[in-house]
């Protein structure tokens, strides 16, 4: 093997980055500009890319379908050219319905990564072994990548919440972790009453979850990304002055004795180096306008009617997936609407929605726009606790059953016979089976 480049990091912002080692190049989960998550979502700061990187990139990883890291509008912008030449690399599972939107928007070629498995890639230039991905798919929606090359190794995790179980999973199929990473602030909120206590010790709870996360992984370093957002509208602005900064990240790693470089959008880091300076980026961050100086964006209203109707749909959907003896085991579940003035009542096990009297104690408060937008789309209900525009005054259990299914439907994993005992499913189950019951137990006892 001829002389050895070490890999390369590049932060272009938020959860986006670009890996090149061994001559190749990885794009990964690129959003460059707008609103998501129904509008609740803003970049901050702004992103940072080189458009000439592209002649150099000879794949794009998008790690899940939530819109940070699977934004269409950004793979629409990108030419033609670089569409139909790029490798995009998905993780296995529930790939066709990707792949389909993708091969819309002009896109070729794709590679689908199994779990927890080494993938050589290309090598693009002759002197070098060539890079491995390997991908750890986690839940039932996210992945984590490993870019492997001369010895090096990168991992990704982005928003896998990872055990420490799976991080001896994952150690024990790389060998070794050079650089770790992770997401560090407020990316949900489970609605509990009062944020501030609530908010605060889910903050500090993430924290301490990404050092251990470094631990159990032995990294050398964590790079701190996939925060860099801003809640941007009128009802979930609370959020902002409780969620983790990049310096809070940075200060509890160091305190734990764990190597942490923070980059600000366009700083590179030269893997394995000692002598990377995070304090220009840290001074950069510090110096990023307050929350009161941000723009906000007003609540849109939705009417009951149109409420409705999106809930009919969804319900038509549930009924036709999951049995009815799983679906009695969810309670119905009143809804005050504050800026309608009106409360309702959905039950799943029937179908139905109903509008109830005001004096009817209520189990959530949601505004008509955020709640129409929950029961609109599959992934509705999912975002509505993404954004943080809702509260939860009752019914827990209840509640968090209903979240759950909400998840697997958004996920693709149904319940009743006709989906269950299938040849996909089953392979589905059997490779995720090693992390599968840690990651359910973790994502319980972590999520409040």
């Amino acid at each position: 093997m001829g002389f050895s480049m070490p890999m390369k990091i590049r932060f272009v912002g938020h959860a986006c980055i670009v890996v090149e080692g061994s001559g190749t190049s990885i794009l990964m989960d690129p959003w460059f500009s707008g609103k998501i998550f129904n509008n609740s979502w803003t970049l901050r700061p702004e992103p940072q890319f080189d458009s000439t990187l592209l002649d150099k990139i000879g794949y794009l990883w998008i790690s899940h379908e939530h819109p940070d890291h699977c934004h269409f509008p950004t793979l629409s912008s990108f030419p033609a050219s670089f569409k139909q030449r790029v490798t995009v690399l998905l993780q296995e599972r529930d790939y066709a319905k990707l792949i389909t939107a993708l091969k819309g928007i002009g896109y070729r070629n794709f590679r689908l990564l199994p779990h927890r498995t080494h993938v050589p890639l290309s090598a693009e230039n002759s002197l070098h072994e060539g890079v491995k991905v390997y991908c750890y798919h986690a839940g039932v929606m996210d992945s984590a990548l490993a870019v492997i090359g001369d010895g090096q190794v990168a991992l990704n995790a982005n928003d896998a919440r990872i055990s420490e179980a799976e991080c001896r999973l994952i150690l024990k199929d790389l060998g070794h972790v050079d650089v770790l990473l992770n997401q560090f602030s407020l990316a949900a909120y489970a609605g509990f009453e009062p944020p501030e206590q609530h908010l605060r010790k889910r903050a500090l709870q993430i924290l301490q979850n990404v050092s251990a996360v470094h631990r159990a992984l032995r990294a050398k370093v964590t790079i701190p990304f996939a925060s860099f957002i801003y809640f941007s509208s009128e009802d979930n602005k609370y959020v902002n002055p409780l969620a983790n900064t990049v310096r809070d990240a940075y200060d509890c790693l160091s305190h734990e004795g764990q190597d942490c470089v923070v980059l600000y959008p366009g700083d590179n880091y030269e893997v394995g180096s000692s002598t990377h300076d995070s304090s220009q980026a840290l001074k950069r961050f510090d110096e990023l306008p307050s929350w009161d100086q941000l723009p906000y964006d007003p609540i849109e209203i939705k009417s009951l009617g149109e409420i409705f109707e999106a809930y009919r749909g969804l319900a038509e959907q549930i009924l036709d997936r999951y049995s009815r003896a799983l679906l009695r085991l969810l309670q119905p579940v009143t809804i005050r609407i504050p800026d309608l003035g009106k409360n309702i009542s959905f039950s799943l096990s029937t179908g139905k929605i109903a509008e109830t009297s005001l004096s009817e104690a209520p189990d959530l408060v949601i505004n008509s726009q955020a709640l129409w937008f929950g029961f609109k789309f599959p992934f509705g209900i999912q975002t509505l606790g993404v954004s943080a525009r809702f509260r939860l005054l009752g019914g827990f259990r209840n509640w968090k059953l209903h979240r759950v299914l909400f998840a697997l439907n958004n996920g693709g994993v149904y319940l009743k016979p006709k989906y269950v005992f299938n040849q996909e499913f089953i392979r589905y189950v059997r490779s995720r089976l090693a992390g599968g019951i840690t990651q359910a137990v973790h994502y319980y006892r972590t999520s409040l």
